[in-house]
């Protein structure tokens, strides 16, 4: 069931974000094509600089488009008149949960995949090709430096980079599961809750400043040139700790969002 729940949000997403994906790589080939009349005249700077901006709007949107429909998938799935007919499947609400999660996370990854494609089109060419020289160059040196340690730092950047996207898309879905708590201003409680989420996040994290800050200068002293001294181990040790940060936040809005869809569910 949960293939099927995936399956036919697969295919909403399809139709909205397709075409926008489409039309980012469209715009990139015609900057790219602009660019093959590179002169010093003024009609060639007007149409680089307008295809440029225009290449620049049409990454911001397809951001911000992929954000909006994933709110906007869950909210029509789990609470709107669709909702009806969602929690009356033989499906659990942490099915429904993940198969929105996973839904989103794959079509994330694909709007990353076309902003990427879309840059490699626009600078396509020797300028593409001396890029990718200075980046490997780059990244064999830093690969010596840090002796062997390379790959298990971009696995762990990479582990980092998805639960973060996966903890900020269950906070949202919290969020507006708390929305839907209301009788009245449903979207206003929702945004209320994430407006708090963010108060509590910054007052931990002065807390948390000020617990280090009363450690003592020595103690903070030692930690630091411990880190210096282990920077390879210590760079693995704040990755980590940043994953694991991060999978308990998540495991947290996600037993709450299913707290609510299971025992506090308001279509009304």
């Amino acid at each position: 069931m949960v293939k099927k729940l995936m399956k036919y949000d697969f295919a909403s997403y399809m139709r909205l974000l397709l075409p926008v994906q489409l039309i980012l790589l469209g715009i990139a080939a015609l900057n790219r094509f602009v660019q093959l009349f590179e002169s010093n005249n003024s009609t060639y700077s007007i149409l680089f600089t307008s295809s440029t901006i225009l290449f620049i709007i049409s990454i911001a949107v397809v951001v911000v488009l992929t954000l909006v429909v994933s709110i906007v998938r869950f909210y029509q799935g789990m609470y709107s008149n669709e909702g009806y007919l969602s929690h009356t499947l033989p499906v659990t609400p942490s099915q429904h949960i993940c198969s929105k999660l996973l839904t989103s996370l794959l079509f994330y990854l694909g709007s990353f995949l076309a902003i990427f494609l879309s840059l490699n089109i626009v600078t396509i060419g020797e300028l593409n090709i001396e890029i990718y020289k200075a980046f490997g160059f780059q990244l064999g040196k830093l690969g010596e430096s840090l002796h062997g340690h390379l790959a298990l730092y971009i696995i762990e950047l990479i582990l980092l980079f998805l639960s973060y996207i996966v903890g900020t898309t269950l906070c949202i879905y919290f969020c507006i599961s708390v929305g839907q708590l209301a009788q009245k201003r449903k979207i206003l409680l929702a945004f209320g809750a994430y407006f708090g989420i963010y108060v509590i996040g910054q007052i931990i994290g002065t807390i948390f400043i000020i617990f280090v800050t009363t450690l003592g200068t020595e103690l903070v002293s030692n930690i630091a040139k411990w880190a210096g001294e282990h920077m390879i181990a210590f760079m693995h040790i704040v990755f980590c700790s940043g994953i694991l940060l991060q999978v308990i936040v998540s495991l947290i809005y996600f037993l709450l969002t299913r707290y609510i869809m299971s025992k506090k569910l308001n279509l009304t």
